[in-house]
């Protein structure tokens, strides 16, 4: 039997040989398996890292949602406001606390107590101060834009800031081809021509 029968029928010379092949091969060609396999295992980390990231962006971002529409009272969502600022979330919570606050502070108008005349007042200008606040936002949503000016013109009206209160209607009436508080602002204005100070006389 010649060597190469021998090789054959031995299944012990066949791992040596291929082990001796691949110290030969990992010699030649080390640098070049590092090269590869170094960026390869950087890319897979990278991308375990984003993945993680991502996934945990995403259940904060439904957490945010989830809290906020838990939320009712104009100090609670004032309070998520400032905890999320930067987020969605926030101007939303920062509408809708300036909407609390001016719809208490119309109902308490229409009271004969003083206090509560006072209170009213007092709800009223905190939320032109929450919506003014969120106007300046360059990221703000069109509609709540809208919205957050169109309301800030009703508070400054209940407040006898007539001249300011046309201002922030007629700047929600500039955004009535995209939004519905727009239309609205625009609709507003068209109808009343007489002054606003009609409505609120009776609560004097």
């Amino acid at each position: 039997m010649n060597s190469n029968e021998q090789a054959h029928h031995n299944p012990l010379i066949q791992p040596d040989a291929m082990r001796m092949s691949f110290a030969d091969f990992a010699e030649i060609h080390g640098k070049k398996i590092i090269g590869i396999a170094v960026p390869l295992v950087l890319l897979i980390a990278v991308y375990l890292t984003t993945s993680k990231i991502s996934r945990n962006a995403i259940e904060e971002e439904s957490k945010r949602w989830s809290d906020l529409g838990m939320l009712q009272q104009s100090a609670d969502l004032q309070a998520f406001a400032k905890n999320n600022s930067g987020t969605p979330q926030a101007s939303i919570a920062k509408v809708e606390a300036a909407r609390v606050l001016l719809a208490q502070g119309l109902t308490l108008f229409a009271s004969s107590n003083a206090e509560m005349k006072k209170e009213a007042s007092n709800n009223i200008e905190k939320a032109i101060e929450l919506y003014d606040d969120v106007i300046k936002d360059p990221l703000l949503n069109p509609e709540l834009k809208a919205q957050a000016l169109l309301n800030t013109g009703k508070a400054h009206e209940a407040l006898r800031h007539f001249d300011k209160a046309k201002d922030y209607y007629t700047q929600a009436s500039l955004l009535k081809d995209n939004t519905a508080a727009g239309k609205l602002a625009a609709k507003y204005l068209g109808e009343n021509q007489v002054e606003f100070a009609s409505f609120y006389k009776n609560f004097d």
